[in-house]
């Protein structure tokens, strides 16, 4: 069958995800170095940076030969790239045969139908059957050469292996294997995987490598992200749960040979030998593996590309009704968490009132000596059930309570964080926590006013007994109906005063402690890490925030006869400092971040945790596993152009001349930056 003598036009690239469109014009605004017309362009050289693995950079003629790849990125040769050419580039990395399609185009001049045949034997010279079919024709179409540079591939590895196995033993010494390797894969030398090398050594007596494992190694790390495909069919296959901690996800050796298609067997052997870090390793871990790509990953990214979890991922603007929506989403989900971590809590808050209720100055009014002594006291006086006294209209309004103020920090977070950088200054997460805070008043205080005076009623009663005039158990339909609207909001501005610091200090602590502390971003946080994230951010905003929450219950609390009555925030901060002392302000603290620490944790972990389980439809972008699907497109597209540019560097070795690039047009006058 004769050849085809004429290729068809390059189709348009595929359409790249949004993520990738971000990431890929962060690199552009990085590299551009030129500017007409006041748009930003690259130079060649600056294209040569944007798109040469760091493993490369340094190499000899390394950016020189990825410089040649700008003629195929120029689409309207004008000698400078827009950031839509670029981003087109990167697209055309993904397309089936890109390989074999940018070294054609580079030495064909982009336009031309078919190549010089002598610079196709020059990639086939390792191949003899291939050179005596060249050496008479002077053409030869792109059918041929995709053909022939895939099968020269395969040539040149074994002619590489026979070259470092001079004696023909069918091994080669473990000392050549980094450098006949790093020929046909990107390798950091002080990466993990060079590190690691020398184990494959181990597994074949210590000395040497058989030629089938040097195979398995260059075919495993030739497409890494063969080896993100092959992972995932393993976990959906034996059903898995990824999502859980890396480290706890095991594979065995046998199972995952078993149920991979795409990596054969003795590859799967270095696969684990690589990511368990000893050799033959029978079992390995989703961590492990996760180690392998990320160095992969790590030798095949430009040094000038920003680390995956540094670039947002963008997600489609949301109509005004999916918004509202997915606020109600928010809301429920913040609602259902709210309500576990106020029940699981409430015994530690019911003595937290009585303690701040206790008023010291009076003579016989010392029930409690600390809060022990009062958890004591009221399941001896009131039973188990007196711990829960007030918890029915607490959870009636805690739902809306902590859904609102999740709600309300979660959108202003949204709002306030750059679209730049996908990051949120410090002072950003202060605001929205605080208003966050401002905004949970609607709900705290008329909660908070019931809830006190059902908390203190035992002791009422308790003081009642023997008295002529007995007191009848109130309940919370009752106080809402003495109180009345605007007496639901008594104490509003001491309210106002704890919980607006208090949430501006726990939602930045809670951020910063799941980045800095467990490393979010870089890993899946588990159960225990947002439990202890929320838990630690608690302490310090539940404590700071004691004294208004102090003035708040005295303001609250129905003065008994004999003791003193507040009129204000101001009068009763004065009155409590006169009468009490300093510590006053601090009574039922410890109780207080007993309290809130594990609540908040709670809260908080069931927030996230239900978030992931029920992902709002459409909206998943910007988790872990979307972040990993990202790395496996950038392994597939880095790897195809390390391939791509080793055919030119295979045409350099054989003093192949590439052609030149044209000079900006003399109607656009560039500046360089």
């Amino acid at each position: 069958m004769a050849p085809q003598e004429s290729i068809t036009p390059l189709p348009e690239p595929p359409a790249l995800p949004a993520s990738d469109i971000a990431r890929y014009s962060k690199v552009f605004d990085t590299c551009a170095d030129t500017t007409l017309e006041g748009a930003h362009y690259m130079t060649p050289a600056a294209f040569a940076k944007a798109i040469t693995p760091a493993s490369s950079e340094h190499a000899p003629g390394g950016p020189s030969l990825y410089v040649n790849f700008f003629a195929v990125a120029d689409s309207e040769a004008r000698g400078v790239l827009s950031k839509a050419e670029f981003i087109r580039f990167q697209a055309l990395l993904r397309q089936n045969g890109a390989a074999a399609l940018l070294p054609f185009r580079v030495i064909s001049h982009s336009n031309a139908d078919s190549v010089d045949a002598r610079a196709l034997a020059a990639l086939a010279k390792a191949d003899d059957a291939a050179t005596n079919y060249l050496k008479d024709r002077p053409q030869a179409t792109y059918a041929e050469f995709a053909q022939l540079m895939d099968t020269s591939h395969a040539a040149r590895i074994r002619h590489a292996f026979s070259g470092a196995d001079p004696q023909g033993s069918g091994c080669m010494p473990a000392t050549s294997l980094h450098a006949v390797v790093s020929e046909f894969v990107p390798l950091d030398p002080s990466g993990l995987i060079s590190q690691r090398l020398p184990l494959l050594a181990c597994s074949e007596g210590g000395a040497a490598v058989g030629y089938p494992l040097f195979l398995a190694l260059v075919s495993l790390l030739g497409d890494p992200s063969k080896i993100r495909r092959a992972t995932e069919e393993v976990v959906q296959s034996q059903r898995l749960k990824a999502a859980a901690q890396p480290g706890a996800v095991e594979f065995s050796q046998a199972a995952f040979t078993a149920a991979s298609s795409l990596l054969s067997p003795l590859e799967v052997d270095v696969l684990f030998t690589l990511s368990a870090g000893h050799d033959s390793a029978p079992v390995t871990t989703l961590a492990g593996i996760n180690a392998v790509l990320d160095a992969c990953h790590k030798s095949l990214s430009p040094a000038a590309a920003p680390a995956l979890h540094d670039v947002p991922t963008a997600k489609p603007a949301r109509s005004a009704l999916r918004e509202t929506v997915f606020q109600a989403y928010n809301f429920s989900i913040g609602a259902v968490a709210g309500g576990i971590g106020a029940a699981f809590v409430y015994p530690i808050d019911l003595v937290k009132t009585r303690m701040q209720n206790q008023r010291s100055a009076v003579v016989g009014e010392m029930l409690y000596k600390n809060s022990i002594d009062c958890f004591r006291k009221v399941v001896r006086n009131e039973g188990i059930l007196g711990l829960y006294r007030g918890l029915g209209p607490q959870l009636v309004g805690v739902a809306p309570e902590k859904a609102i103020k999740l709600t309300v920090n979660d959108f202003m977070r949204s709002r306030l964080t750059s679209k730049d950088t996908g990051k949120i200054a410090f002072i950003s997460e202060v605001i929205a926590g605080g208003t966050a805070g401002a905004c949970q008043v609607i709900f705290t205080n008329p909660l908070e006013i019931v809830k006190i005076r059902l908390q203190v009623q035992g002791e009422i009663l308790k003081e009642a007994v023997g008295a002529t005039t007995p007191i009848v158990r109130r309940s919370a339909v009752t106080i809402v109906k003495e109180l009345g609207l605007l007496g639901l909001y008594k104490g509003a501005s001491a309210c106002l005063l704890r919980d607006i610091p208090f949430s501006a200090i726990y939602f930045s602590c809670y951020s910063h402690i799941k980045k800095d502390l467990f490393h979010e971003g870089e890993r899946r946080l588990g159960m225990l890490d947002l439990l202890l994230a929320g838990a630690l951010a608690g302490m310090p905003a539940a404590y700071l925030a004691t004294p208004a929450d102090v003035i708040k219950t005295r303001l609250q609390v129905v003065a008994k006869s004999g003791e003193t009555v507040y009129t204000g925030l101001l009068d009763a901060a004065r009155k409590i400092y006169k009468e009490e002392g300093f510590k006053a302000f601090f009574k039922g603290g410890p109780a207080r971040v007993l309290r809130s620490s594990p609540q908040f944790g709670t809260t908080l972990m069931f927030y996230e945790l239900i978030h992931r389980m029920i992902p709002f439809p459409g909206d998943e972008h910007g988790s872990p596993a979307d972040r990993l699907r990202q790395q496996s497109r950038e392994l597939s597209s880095q790897a195809t152009l390390f391939h791509a540019e080793h055919a030119l560097r295979i045409l350099h070795n054989a003093n192949y001349k590439f052609g030149t690039f044209s000079q900006p047009s003399t109607k656009l006058q560039p500046t360089s930056q």
